[in-house]
């Protein structure tokens, strides 16, 4: 009889599982996002034209360059995914990018200077929230 609970035992045993391993989810590809490149900071800056984003990376810098422009023609066109960096600032501003020294700055001229200092209030609170992020998403 012991032979046969031994032998039940065994024979319904089944193979361990495999660990079923949970990879997060990158967050959405938002190519208007230079902050998605690894090594990219932002900082914002006042300048003559209008208030700026300025991204640095240690990383690519030609791919922060590129999300960089995505970023202004976003803006300017009001085309895109709603919840993407281009799409978070209203039309009352053109979005131009110069090449800087690892990275890319991207002006936001307002379209009428006397709506400059929302439109730097607003760079200035996304810029602080975006700091330290690797994404733009908006919590």
């Amino acid at each position: 009889m012991k032979l046969l609970v031994l032998a039940f035992l065994v024979g319904c045993g089944s193979p361990a599982k495999p660990v079923d391993h949970v990879t997060p989810r990158p967050s959405a590809d938002d190519p208007s996002c230079p902050l998605l490149v690894p090594g990219t900071s932002i900082t914002v800056e006042d300048t003559a034209d209008g208030p700026s984003f300025v991204f640095v990376t240690t990383g690519d810098v030609a791919a922060v360059r590129t999300r960089g422009a995505a970023l202004a023609t976003m803006h300017n066109e009001q085309k895109g995914p709603p919840m993407a960096l281009g799409m978070m600032f209203p039309p009352d501003s053109k979005a131009s990018t110069a090449e800087i020294e690892g990275g890319v700055r991207v002006t936001f001229k307002p379209t009428d200077p006397a709506n400059a200092g929302a439109v730097g209030d607003q760079l200035r609170m996304h810029g602080r929230h975006l700091a330290g992020a690797t994404s733009c998403e908006m919590h």
